[in-house]
């Protein structure tokens, strides 16, 4: 018997394949695109060349077992230009992706056989035939007409400001130990603001979970409360929507510290939806490209970011104290210099000169010296045009000081000092006040 084209390719038993749909189909193709991501997602990281969409836009077991056999060829000839494992890894990591897709395991169809369609993070748009999920295009429609209706009604969904009293780190720290499960405090009049993440109302009564650059606080919706602003709650608000809420303190019975909401406000209405909550956000091209919902949803990414704002902030205070002037220097130059790297060009309309983006600063900081002053330098990204990679970016950031009537010995003394002496103690324990202040 000829199997079904697509019955092939999805590696489904032939006595499961009841009518066969076309190729082009929206069944078909849904169907396909969740096996696709499933499959992906499986893997611990998703290589930069691919994409969650791999295997949707017409492409065929067939196509699927040629990029492995590529990949293959391009793994062995690595091995034999003796590449390192960890230069190797994100080459294995799409070659297991790519099989991965190729034939799914046992596991995997099973668990798509009975959630076919299911997703944490999809959305339903209320006129969509079946209630079924809704492409993204439909999503920000759906979004953009929530924002429009709250226009005629005479509200603001992209609000001028809003004044919090308290972060979500501080409520928590201020009511650490106090209030049994239950238990009010009605003296309480506290202002918060965040993110939507989570979501859930049950018919009068609803919880969100809000996201500040602290952390996560709960909201206790109740219509009793709210009044008739709670039905434009249920209405107009979608995970990812920024608002702002007053309120009470309250333990839920279950033990959650909570703001009992007297009012909110809608501050930001996003139009399109978060990531998934189970599964984040695990394309690595999609995380390095939009960093904005890789530090959405990655609490760990903002901890990253935020040490390294402190880490550069004390370097430079470090240096201040010592008597270093920081003095900014131009980034186009004429002339590369200062070290051996390929520039990045660019052109000058006005002037007519062919210039480049600066592979060091050295040089002026030195002219700096020649100038009179005697203890100089600059922290500042450079431009090197040789590459990129998880771990090479072709702009960074570098600091370079210079110091008159001084040698080699105190320049090693001062590194020492920076990275591991009483300078780094001193940064230590600055971060462990600010943990503390959290």
């Amino acid at each position: 018997k000829t199997v079904p084209k697509h019955a092939a390719l999805l590696n489904v038993p032939l006595k499961e394949v009841r009518k066969p749909k076309p190729f082009g189909s929206p069944q078909f193709m849904s169907t396909l695109s969740h096996r696709s991501f499933t499959s992906l997602t499986r893997s611990s990281s998703v290589p930069l060349s691919m994409g969650t969409n791999s295997g949707v836009s017409g492409e065929t077991g067939e196509d699927i077992e040629k990029r492995i056999a590529v990949k293959g060829d391009q793994i062995r000839q690595l091995k034999a230009d003796g590449v390192s494992k960890e230069d190797l890894g994100p080459h294995i990591e799409e070659l297991l992706a790519l099989k991965a897709l190729a034939n799914p395991t046992e596991e995997a169809k099973e668990k798509d056989t009975k959630n076919t369609g299911s997703n944490t993070n999809s959305e339903k748009v209320g006129g969509k035939a079946g209630g079924g999920e809704a492409s993204e295009s439909e999503i920000r429609l759906a979004r953009l007409d929530k924002a429009n209706a709250m226009v005629e009604a005479g509200q603001n969904p992209y609000a001028y400001s809003f004044d919090p009293t308290h972060t979500a780190a501080e409520l928590k720290i201020i009511y650490d130990g106090k209030l049994e499960g239950g238990e009010e405090d009605e003296n309480a009049d506290v202002k918060v603001a965040g993110r939507i993440m989570t979501r859930r109302v049950f018919g009068k009564l609803a919880f969100f979970t809000l996201l500040d650059e602290s952390g996560t606080i709960q909201l206790q919706l109740d219509k009793k409360r709210l009044g008739p602003s709670f039905k434009d709650l249920k209405a107009w608000t979608d995970s990812g929507d920024i608002i702002g809420a007053r309120g009470t303190i309250r333990r839920t019975d279950k033990g959650e510290l909570s703001v009992y909401c007297t009012e909110w406000t809608m501050l930001t209405k996003s139009a399109l939806p978060l990531p998934d909550k189970f599964h984040g956000l695990t394309d690595i091209s999609k995380r390095y490209r939009q960093r904005h919902l890789d530090l959405i949803v990655n609490s760990d990414v903002r901890e990253t970011f935020r040490k390294r704002a402190l880490m550069t902030s004390a370097l430079r205070q470090k240096l201040n104290d010592l008597g270093f002037l920081e003095i900014e220097t131009p980034v186009l130059h004429n002339e590369p210099g200062g070290a051996e790297a390929k520039p990045f060009e660019t052109y000058h309309n006005s002037m007519g000169m062919d210039l480049t983006l600066r592979i060091a600063t050295e040089l002026h900081l030195k002219r700096l010296i020649v100038g009179g002053f005697h203890k100089v330098y600059e922290l500042g990204r450079i431009f090197r045009n040789e590459g990129i990679s998880t771990r090479h970016n072709p702009e960074f950031t570098s600091v370079e000081l210079y110091q008159a009537y001084a040698d080699y010995n105190d320049m090693m003394e001062l590194t020492e000092d920076l990275i591991c002496g009483k300078y780094f103690l001193q940064g230590w324990v600055k971060w462990c006040k600010y943990l503390i202040r959290r």
